[in-house]
């Protein structure tokens, strides 16, 4: 199932990244198993930086350390800082999970925890059931506090933003976005699209996300942002906000509405607009509706750009607990220790999802996302499977807020992966979270 999750900063991977040669004794190893950044200065081979960014093994160090890798900007926590409560089920460490099908084995494997965990080179995998964490392991250097980066899981918090706007009577998702962002008309991409179009990612927009072509779009869209380097003799905007408006529609499928197509300016666009409708950046609104309220008391962070704007397609790291929190909130009609945090009408629109339809004409439906119904709202992946629907933020290499409101679940995984996304790795961790929710709700 190779889940189209791809995040901005994929952009800095493929063929574009001169990748460091390391040496690697064992496929699954950590980064503190790989040396990888150790001595003064370390070996040239053991070297970690952002030209090997998203390509194992070097984001297995990279994950954990990217303020000092890139610029960023701090999302305050709360002034009062509200305890987790854990409750550890023991039985969950037995589990069995189902590995995939792989390099042409004839049926499915089980294997025990431990090894599902090292083989998807798992840094966090937290479980929170009814608001109590009920499972939490940590590998690779991870620790309960300690940030990680998300990827294109910050798209999903973009969308909750556009959405609690919605909710609040700032902005409706049938008005035209350009009538919150007049810059946007020159856009044939935008300039017709409405506002939940965008939030949906089904307005009509040519624009290819082949990390390995140098003339696509995303290839020139993280040269606008300073991501990779711009090629000589090509004319780039000086900023996002002036890329944006240049974006055509796609001739392929002209119609918005039509078909869900991901790709990742769009958030960009919903992040802008929910910025301006309610006079706040991504980080104060994470702030002031959500972090305050959920007692956040870890490291948070988002990644900026050459210009020192936020890099909304996926430059939030967040801690496992602070992303436990939140998660407990989500799966209980968005309420947290005895506050509305977020309104119930915007968790049910996440729940019950998008347009169906257009997801499967669209072309991120393969794999487990061709075999089952899944959705695109708001910036989060819908699933519609009987007995097995969620709604979950999903980031490249292995990041997942996966939320099951109706058995009350919320699994949070934090991961360094080797490769953006496959249908492989992606089987593996729902298969592990379907043995968990089902163990769960047995009891």
């Amino acid at each position: 199932m190779k889940l189209k999750h791809t995040f901005t900063a994929a952009i800095l991977t493929s063929s574009l990244l001169t990748s460091t040669s390391f040496a690697e004794p064992d496929k699954y190893a950590t980064a503190e198993e790989l040396g990888l950044m150790v001595g003064f200065p370390p070996p040239k081979d053991k070297i970690v930086d952002s030209s090997s960014l998203l390509k194992g093994p070097g984001n297995r160090w990279a994950y954990l350390n990217m303020r000092k890798l890139y610029p960023s900007a701090g999302i305050k926590a709360a002034d009062e800082a509200i305890p987790v409560e854990v409750a550890i089920d023991p039985a969950i460490q037995s589990l069995k999970v189902v590995k995939p099908n792989d390099k042409g084995a004839d049926t499915d494997q089980s294997v025990d925890m431990d090894t599902y965990l090292r083989e998807t080179y798992s840094d966090t995998l937290l479980v929170v059931k009814d608001g109590k964490v009920v499972y939490e392991k940590y590998l690779n250097g991870m620790n309960a506090n300690h940030p990680h980066q998300m990827m294109s899981v910050t798209k999903s918090f973009a969308g909750l933003f556009g959405l609690m706007a919605v909710a609040d009577g700032k902005a409706k998702e049938e008005e035209l976005v350009s009538k919150y962002l007049p810059e946007l008309k020159t856009s044939t991409a935008f300039a017709d699209a409405t506002f939940g179009q965008v939030l949906d990612m089904t307005n009509s927009m040519g624009f290819s996300e082949d990390y390995a072509d140098p003339e696509s779009g995303i290839v020139h869209y993280a040269g606008v942002l300073g991501l990779m380097p711009q090629q000589p003799g090509k004319k780039y905007a000086s900023s996002i906000y002036e890329y944006l408006p240049t974006l055509p529609r796609d001739e392929v499928h002209p119609k918005h509405g039509e078909i869900f197509h991901y790709q990742t300016p769009k958030t960009d666009v919903v992040n802008w607009a929910t910025n301006r409708v309610t006079n706040k950046s991504f980080e104060d609104n994470m702030y002031d509706v959500l972090w305050s309220k959920l007692g956040t008391d870890g490291e948070a962070y988002v990644l900026l750009d050459k210009n020192g704007t936020l890099f909304a397609g996926g430059g939030l790291n967040a801690t496992p607990y602070d992303l436990a929190r939140f998660g407990a909130m989500m799966i209980n009609d968005g309420k947290f220790n005895g506050q509305q945090v977020v309104a119930p009408e915007t968790i049910k629109a996440l729940s019950d999802g998008g347009n169906q339809k257009a997801f499967a004409d669209g072309p991120s439906s393969g794999g487990k996302m061709a075999e089952e119904p899944w959705s695109y709202r708001a910036q989060w992946w819908v699933r519609h499977a009987k007995g097995k629907e969620a709604f979950t933020a999903l980031g490249v290499h292995g990041q997942w807020i996966y939320c099951d409101i109706h058995r009350g679940v919320a699994i949070i995984k934090q991961s360094s992966q080797p490769v953006s996304a496959s249908d492989y790795f992606d089987a593996y961790n729902l298969n592990a979270y379907d043995a968990i929710i089902e163990h769960l709700t047995k009891k």
